[in-house]
């Protein structure tokens, strides 16, 4: 199933448990709440980043540790969904900062979640930032 994010009750029952677990995701990503984090991701979590490396979970979790990676805001918009069994497939676009007073970042995602234990957990996930001559 494929979906151009309906809007509020229009959503069905998977589609309402992936919008509120990615910003679940975004809102702990940003707030460093590693233990939310830890939940969140799979251990064999690969994560292809912005700066064209690929990471994995425990990568990931030192480099937030570090403060190399850090968002002082981040806000996440789904354009499409898709279910195939026990994933679910996000795709869209997020605008964050670095810093507060920093500039804004505009990016596109896919995330891929998996069905876990009775929630989702995240198992995939690429961003690219999108350049002023990429349009939207």
């Amino acid at each position: 199933m494929n979906t151009d994010q309906p809007e509020g009750s229009d959503l069905v029952a998977w589609q309402q448990d992936i919008a509120a677990i990615e910003a679940k995701h975004c809102r702990a990503f940003v707030a460093r709440d590693f233990e939310q984090l830890e939940r969140l991701w799979a251990d064999d979590l690969l994560v292809n980043s912005p700066i064209n490396r690929v990471h994995d979970k425990k990568r990931v979790l030192e480099l937030l540790r570090a403060g190399i990676i850090s968002h002082s805001s981040l806000e996440c918009q789904a354009e499409a969904m898709m279910q195939q069994g026990r994933f679910v497939v996000v795709m869209g676009n997020e605008v964050l900062t670095n810093s507060p007073e920093g500039a804004q970042v505009r990016r596109r995602y896919t995330n891929i979640w998996r069905a876990a234990g009775g929630s989702w957990q995240l198992v995939a996930r690429h961003a690219n930032v999108i350049t002023t001559s990429e349009g939207t």
